[in-house]
């Protein structure tokens, strides 16, 4: 335990085709350490940046029962300026710190959903694990999953949390923590942290709720 998350989520995960969405599957890293673990698994992955998930779109073509979503998540439906930046992966909803603006592409209008509203709208009734890593939007997500989480409907929860305020009004992490607590989620790991410069950048951290 504690060593590698997917693993540890076959600890959990029962069926034998389990469901997973992936919110923020940038170019389809999560997607492909689902699939190597879980053969017989659906996926929902969300990618809001186009050009991003064109890439996402080619690299994960061979995948069986894959459903690819060009789309953000966030706390409610609508319309947000996704800020685009060299390194996809630290693509957010949310401004980046003027620490370096070199890094800045552009900002694109993209569509959201919801957790709650695409589980309604796809007739989804189980989430057995809900990724979600989007640079500090985080909460946002979480927010827009309210009733999932009061019915009972995610059983994993897997989420990148951050140490360092590297987007402008990103939540703290004692906030994301304290927010899926009071949601009855119980700590699994903390995975091994990232380092820059000797100090603690950020982690991935698995979740599972009581009665899952």
């Amino acid at each position: 335990m504690g060593v590698y998350p997917f693993y540890d989520m076959a600890k959990f995960v029962n069926s034998t085709n389990p469901l997973f969405l992936d919110v923020g599957a940038n170019v389809g890293q999560t997607v492909k350490d689902f699939k190597e673990v879980f053969k017989d698994c659906t996926i929902h992955a969300f990618e809001p940046s186009p050009d991003t998930f064109k890439i996402l779109k080619n690299n994960t073509s061979n995948i069986k029962d894959l459903h690819l979503w060009n789309l953000g998540v966030g706390a409610s439906n609508g319309e947000l300026l996704l800020n685009e930046y060299k390194h996809s992966n630290t693509n957010s909803f949310l401004d980046i710190h003027d620490d370096d603006p070199s890094s800045f592409i552009k900002k694109t209008s993209v569509k959201t959903t919801t957790i709650d509203s695409f589980s309604k709208t796809n007739g989804i009734k189980k989430i057995d694990v809900l990724k979600i890593d989007t640079e500090g939007f985080e909460l946002e997500v979480f927010k827009g999953s309210k009733k999932s989480f009061a019915e009972e409907k995610v059983g994993l929860l897997f989420f990148e949390a951050r140490f360092v305020n590297g987007h402008k009004d990103m939540p703290k992490f004692t906030e994301l923590w304290d927010y899926v607590i009071k949601k009855d989620f119980e700590l699994v790991s903390i995975y091994p942290l990232v380092h820059r410069k000797k100090m603690g950048i950020y982690t991935n951290i698995l979740f599972k709720h009581k009665n899952y």
